[in-house]
């Protein structure tokens, strides 16, 4: 199988490089500095500069971003100058890591021909190429997620200690990237009832999960402790989770309009600022950011938005939450992107539904240690579905959902004897 997985790998980084240097830079000519993004680019370059940990110079040290991709970008920027061609390099050689990451989650569930379906899913999945070449913490965070689900579906079963604060860490780890997975300890019930259902004490479960817990603490402590020193409040990550579900649910009441959710998602912002700037300053916007602290009190308003949402029409905020399950595999703001994304995405999502049944049915003790890996995708889908159906947060499940959607690949193969 060496064979076949060194071409997948090489696939991989070709296509992403193809892409960013060949389609981005040479033919459609954008840089992906010049794009407007999530100003972790911004954030890294003043790091570098020395003005520390903020987006723009002339304001205090942010908190509504992570650390984990603006650090990535600083040590690039540190090695190779600010130089965004040698990022989309190594954000290529990243999908190699995806890639070979997926193999090895393959290999250890049932067989390195389900680990090299895995990777080869992923080495030609069209958003990981496309994100490749642009400035998305996803670059970062499909690597960590992936070893993330790696060492929770290994520690599951062989309640290892080792393995267990290796998940820990590197959950800690993907939080300081993107803070999808902040919930996840909400589903400690359903790991319970899971382990009594495989006949397995809650003392055995419990052995892994206390010390990933832990690890998982050590991880974010610092950041956490910076944090707490600039605004003197507890903020684990960053203070933006509220904003961003505030602007899903308005763009969520517009999923089966078909509308230009760009519009959408700039007039929420807009409202949004007003509504800090008035409540908190009474107009004066030159105080919207006197202090770090101030980035907490934008996200309290934001979370007050969110809650006075549901309270207002709790039945339209499930219903948009139970239709935002499929919408979140294949939403984009643009609507021409999302038909394109819709007939990729489609395919992907009947594999992976088949790939899960004919798992649970043919073989039940790959499938018991898939189980982990399957509650995350769910769990980051049905987060998704609630906070902000969008299929860029929703594609490192959809990459993990390759370990299940290959399978249909694998049993085709085998049929037709290749």
């Amino acid at each position: 199988m060496r064979r076949p997985l060194l071409a997948v790998l090489l696939l991989a980084l070709l296509l992403r490089l193809i892409f960013s240097i060949g389609v981005m830079r040479s033919v459609l000519h954008i840089l992906p500095e010049n794009e407007i993004t999530d100003g972790y680019n911004q954030i890294a370059e003043n790091l570098h500069s020395g003005h520390g940990y903020r987006e723009f110079v002339n304001h205090p040290p942010t908190l509504q971003r992570p650390p984990g991709y603006p650090v990535f970008l600083f040590l690039l920027f540190h090695g190779f100058g600010v130089h965004y061609l040698w990022v989309q390099v190594v954000q290529a050689a990243l999908g190699i890591l995806g890639c070979w990451l997926l193999y090895l989650l393959g290999r250890w569930v049932l067989s390195e021909r389900l680990g090299i379906a895995a990777a080869l899913l992923y080495a030609i999945y069209p958003n990981s190429i496309e994100y490749a070449a642009r400035l998305y913490a996803e670059n970062l965070y499909f690597p960590l997620f992936l070893v993330f689900a790696y060492f929770l579906c290994r520690a599951s079963i062989r309640a290892s200690i080792g393995e267990g604060l290796l998940a820990g860490a590197f959950w800690g780890l993907g939080l300081l990237t993107r803070g999808t997975l902040a919930a996840l300890p909400a589903a400690l019930p359903v790991g319970l009832i899971l382990s009594a259902a495989h006949r397995r004490t809650a003392g055995r479960w419990l052995r892994w999960t206390i010390p990933a817990a832990l690890a998982a603490i050590l991880v974010l402590a610092p950041w956490t402790a910076r944090n707490a020193r600039l605004t003197g409040r507890f903020v684990p990550v960053s203070a933006w989770g509220w904003a961003p579900f505030y602007h899903g649910i308005q763009c969520s009441k517009r999923m089966l309009c078909w509308d230009d959710l760009r519009r959408v998602d700039k007039e929420t912002e807009m409202k949004r600022y007003q509504i800090v700037v008035d409540r908190l300053y009474g107009g004066d916007r030159t105080k919207a950011y006197a202090s770090a602290l101030e980035y907490v009190r934008h996200e309290d308003v934001a979370r007050d938005l969110v809650l006075a949402e549901i309270r207002h029409d709790p039945l339209g905020f499930a219903a948009r939450a139970a239709l935002g399950i499929p919408f979140a595999w294949f939403q984009t703001l643009g609507p021409r992107l999302r038909i394109l994304s819709l007939v990729l995405h489609l395919p992907l999502m009947i594999l992976f539904v088949m790939g899960v049944r004919r798992m649970a049915r043919f073989h039940p003790e790959a499938f018991t240690r898939a189980l982990p890996a399957l509650v995350l995708i769910l769990f980051v889908n049905l987060f998704q579905a609630v906070v902000f159906p969008h299929v860029r947060y929703m594609s490192p499940a959809i990459a993990l959902s390759f370990l299940f959607a290959g399978l249909p690949l694998v049993d085709f193969a085998e049929r037709h004897g290749r």
